[in-house]
């Protein structure tokens, strides 16, 4: 089983790579602690610092080893020129504002990773600390939809629980999507 989740939320955006608010440190605390029954043996994350410290919470509470790995950086799924129809033309012009260390052409990378981590820890049950875009990606490839639905997944809410499993048949099957933990007042 993989688990998705998105990284807690940032403590404002005013710099380049935020780390997480306290308010999003809460949160990751309380998912934490809704998948500390589970047989997690891993934790990958990205390499930004709110998916690193989400990553921290969890391997504490869970006790699970964690690595960073950059197959979980940020990025966005941007078509190439061959692809843009694809895409509904209202959102071309988005694409063109998606900074270049972020763009994945057709998602190409992102696919790539995607079946690296399924085939390489199906067998096992793992976390993913990564971005809101790569979760959808993540889902959208599992539902073999079109490229364009990535975009109509969501959102993708902070320290949310996407959790993705095999079928009998050993294929993955989406079992919860945006899963989000209820922060007592």
């Amino acid at each position: 089983m993989i688990h998705l989740v998105r990284h807690g939320e940032a403590a404002g955006h005013e710099e380049a790579d935020p780390g997480l608010s306290e308010h999003g440190r809460r949160q990751v605390h309380a998912l934490a602690n809704r998948l500390a029954f589970r047989p997690v043996s891993r934790v990958l994350h990205g390499p930004s610092r709110r998916t690193s410290e989400t990553a921290v919470i969890l391997t504490e509470v869970l006790g699970a080893g964690s690595e960073a790995t950059d197959l979980l950086a940020d990025r966005t799924p941007v078509p190439s020129p061959e692809r843009r129809g694809d895409y509904p033309t209202h959102r071309w012009e988005w694409f063109e504002g998606v900074p270049d260390a972020e763009r994945d052409p057709d998602g190409t990378m992102l696919t790539d990773t995607w079946h690296k981590l399924w085939f390489e820890h199906h067998d096992a049950e793992i976390v993913l600390v990564t971005h809101a875009f790569v979760a959808a990606w993540f889902v959208r490839q599992v539902l073999n939809a079109p490229p364009a639905t990535w975009m109509r997944i969501g959102p993708v809410g902070t320290a949310t629980l996407t959790s993705i499993g095999p079928n009998l048949a050993g294929e993955p099957v989406v079992e919860t999507f945006n899963a989000e933990v209820i922060l007592p007042l």
